[in-house]
């Protein structure tokens, strides 16, 4: 197929509304029937409309992570526009850490007059106002986890036992301390200052299904800090 447009340069006026056509090489399954379909404008909005922040967030922060929002959302028609709406959201985090802390970066609890991303994420680590608990990627972590161990709990059994087949009730899915040993703000702490400071200091990194996750993780950040 020709292509109408560099999706790299400046989009000519008539095809400002047409997607970038990089988007339109992924296709969605259905594991039900395995059919699959091209991905559509309506599936980008569907994934990110589930990422939004609670009534208790200042209106300030609201406002620049829907802007995060809106960013990946019109990723659809310039392709690039995946990082920059992984980098607003990760400085709408910073702002929101800001004022949520600013009488303990007042009182010199946190050192420095604006100090950045990575000591004010970790002062809310260190402080509980962030928890492994407040992830849906940590809680999945447990049930994935849970999953397998039951699984191979009945693989045993089978096996001593000589039988054909296995079944596994959902009901014996516990999620247990041990399926959720994993200290995931640890590693947030440690990755989203680097990712934050690798798009402020220039960079030509793009990975669209990062973008995603990202904002996800921030929304879940930020309705901690500001838990009702």
């Amino acid at each position: 197929m020709e292509q109408k447009f560099d999706p790299e340069m400046l989009r000519p006026a008539e095809y400002v509304c047409e997607p970038d056509p990089r988007n339109t090489m992924f296709v969605r399954l259905d594991r039900t029937n395995g059919t699959s379909r091209a991905i559509e404008l309506a599936d980008r909005h569907e994934e990110i409309s589930r990422y939004i922040l609670h009534a208790g967030v200042p209106q300030e922060i609201v406002i620049q992570f829907e802007t995060a929002r809106n960013l990946y959302l019109y990723s659809w028609f310039v392709y690039r526009f995946y990082s920059v709406a992984e980098h607003h959201s990760l400085a709408c985090l910073e702002l929101a850490l800001h004022m949520r802390l600013k009488e303990e970066i007042k009182t010199g609890k946190i050192k420095g007059k604006r100090p950045t991303l990575r000591p004010l994420l970790q002062y809310a680590v260190d402080h509980g106002l962030v928890k492994n608990k407040g992830f849906s990627a940590w809680q999945n972590r447990g049930e994935i986890n849970s999953r397998k161990r039951v699984e191979m709990e009945k693989l045993r059994e089978a096996i001593e036992m000589n039988l054909d087949k296995i079944t596994c009730d959902e009901s014996e899915i516990q999620i247990t301390a041990e399926d959720l040993d994993w200290n995931y703000v640890k590693v947030l702490a440690d990755f989203l200052p680097l990712s934050r400071n690798e798009y402020a200091h220039g960079s030509t990194n793009l990975y669209p299904a990062a973008a995603p996750q990202t904002i996800r993780i921030i929304s879940e950040i930020i309705n901690q800090l500001y838990e009702l």
